[in-house]
């Protein structure tokens, strides 16, 4: 399993929704309702192996060989988001599982194929990765945060018309933008 708590896997969805462009891009809104259903989300089960899934959903980002987007429940498919929605609302499965599938991120040493090598010396590669996703998700949290924090105060600048602050702030955003 790739999250356990319902934190992670809320940070796992928001990671997934910032970070990639949805080839089916209304899929992002099934991805919010379930997020934002605290019942919903500790029936989710993450995995990338779909097929013998009676209650499953398949997200794709762009650039993946995977399909765009897939619902079924009790082994019926369900194209429309409205579907899928309304499905969710008033038949909610009692596990779902859900494949979010992405891009490798291009630093990833466990994706690389040039990296096997480094891969086969860690003691336990899926623990490690999962440790890795997690905190490139934390990461990415922690960033988007501070970056609203900085744009929330460099409007206070604004108003207060505290040019010095502005400056200040502004510049310490573009450093953050290029982190």
């Amino acid at each position: 399993m790739l999250a356990n708590s319902l934190a992670e896997k809320r940070e796992l969805i928001v990671w997934f929704l910032r970070t990639n462009r949805l080839k089916k891009p209304e899929a992002a809104r099934v991805l919010e309702f379930i997020r934002d259903n605290r019942n919903l989300l500790a029936r989710v089960e993450f995995t990338n192996k779909l097929s013998d899934k009676r209650d499953a959903l398949l997200v794709s980002a762009a650039y993946t060989n995977t399909f765009p987007f897939d619902f079924r429940l009790n082994n019926v498919s369900y194209g429309s988001v409205d579907e899928v929605l309304h499905q969710l609302k008033n038949n909610p499965p009692r596990k779902l599982f859900m494949w979010l599938s992405y891009a490798s991120p291009p630093g990833c040493k466990l994706c690389s194929r040039s990296h096997k090598r480094q891969v086969k010396a860690m003691p336990n590669p899926v623990s490690v990765a999962h440790r890795m996703l997690l905190e490139a998700v934390r990461t990415v949290n922690r960033k988007e945060a501070r970056r609203k924090a900085l744009m929330v105060r460099i409007d206070k600048s604004l108003d207060e018309k505290n040019l010095q602050e502005f400056r200040r702030l502004t510049e310490e955003l573009q450093r953050l933008s290029y982190e």
